[in-house]
């Protein structure tokens, strides 16, 4: 499968539930959400290929320490990235697939000969959200200490340099760094992409944008408003890089034919926001991540919290069709956004299909046709 050679066209990501609730922690939302099951997570990927999406991203991360959200839904129950990336590539024909794997808790020969196989069985279909890991609960469940922000992010430009030879050498290599050491090969098949699989990252700390603009195509941010995306853009342009990763804001999408009905809809949600849930979330989150820090740092810390847990860090797409779509247009017009990456709160085939709604009015202003018709999902 070919990759985008421009950024003419605003590509439609889909955030696939690694949990009954992502970013908005409701329990009302938890509550009329399918239950995490082979067939309604399957019939939900194949729906958001009809549908028009470019791609599925599917986060992960390994410590189950948060009790209170785990019991509730939020965040859980969250299926292995790479195996279910498998089975949702399986289910589909043309939908992008991208799957989270930690550097910092795998091996770099483990990700080659895992993305290889999902990305030659796929037809080139894959794409890697490289993480290095947040939380210190996680590194324990490894019996491994804690490492430090910006070195995590040097291993990972290191791991991710032997992945890269590992999917392109057909011969031996022999990689001696400051933290790995790689000597061989792996077993063919190699990734169908090339020169490599699709590479995101999620890190808009100075570390992790110097990382993004060296290994990857895309950059995923929290960015609630065009402001932010430009401004997390002219950081960009400051590493002063030879190539720069798009940038894929998140944002949150309720669409309805009503004028008022979705907003309605999002505030019911919010009203059952789960407190407890949340702060655990939250002090993992704001505690560990910079860019996310950043944008509730002004406020106290309940306030942070409940804004944290009713996804004030997501850019709002909720409305009608012609009102979420014009938000996507001036979004592509006045920035340089390249992809948006949608969470549903109430996640289901039939609401990814409301939003099928949105997508003539992308195609009338020149922004987005559908995947078939480019033949790329990225």
């Amino acid at each position: 499968m070919k990759q985008r050679s421009g950024p003419d066209h605003l590509s439609l990501g889909y955030f696939f539930p690694a949990g009954k609730t992502n970013h908005l922690y409701s329990d009302e939302a938890a509550r009329r959400v399918p239950e995490m099951t082979k067939a309604n997570l399957v019939a939900l990927a194949q729906a958001a290929e009809r549908t028009g999406f470019d791609s599925l991203f599917i986060a992960d991360n390994w410590s189950g320490h948060q009790r209170a959200a785990e019991e509730a839904g939020h965040q859980s129950p969250a299926y292995h990235a790479p195996l279910l990336a498998m089975a949702l590539l399986t289910a589909t024909d043309r939908i992008g697939v991208i799957s989270t794997f930690h550097t910092t808790h795998h091996k770099p020969a483990h990700v080659a000969r895992m993305g290889a196989t999902l990305d030659a069985f796929s037809g080139g279909r894959w794409g890697w959200n490289i993480v290095t890991g947040f939380s210190a609960a996680e590194a324990a469940l490894f019996g491994e200490a804690f490492i430090d922000h910006d070195v995590r992010y040097d291993m990972a430009g290191e791991f991710t340099e032997i992945v890269k030879m590992l999917w392109s050498e057909d011969d031996a290599i022999d990689f001696d760094g400051m933290y790995y050491k790689v000597k061989g090969r792996i077993k063919k098949p190699r990734t169908m992409q090339q020169p490599h699989p699709f590479l995101v990252s999620a890190g808009s700390s100075e570390a992790g944008m110097a990382f993004a603009t060296q290994y990857c195509d895309q950059l995923v941010v929290l960015a609630p408003d065009e402001a932010t995306v430009n401004g997390i853009d002219d950081k960009l342009n400051q590493q002063k890089a030879k190539r720069k990763p798009e940038i894929s804001p998140f944002g949150m999408a309720i669409v309805r034919e009503g004028d008022g009905e979705a907003e309605e809809i999002l505030e019911g949600l919010k009203k059952s926001i789960n407190v407890e849930a949340t702060r655990e979330i939250s002090a993992d989150v704001l505690g560990s991540i910079e860019s996310s820090r950043a944008l509730y740092e002004k406020m106290g810390e309940e306030e942070a919290t409940l804004a944290f847990g009713g996804a004030g860090h997501l850019m709002n797409l909720v409305g009608t069709p012609e009102q979420v779509a014009e938000r996507l247009i001036s979004l592509k017009k006045n920035t340089n956004t390249g992809s948006v990456l949608i969470n549903f709160p109430l996640w289901s085939p039939a609401e990814l299909e409301g939003f099928a709604a949105v997508l003539p009015y992308l195609r009338e202003a020149g922004v987005w046709s559908p995947p078939e018709e480019r033949g790329y999902s990225w």
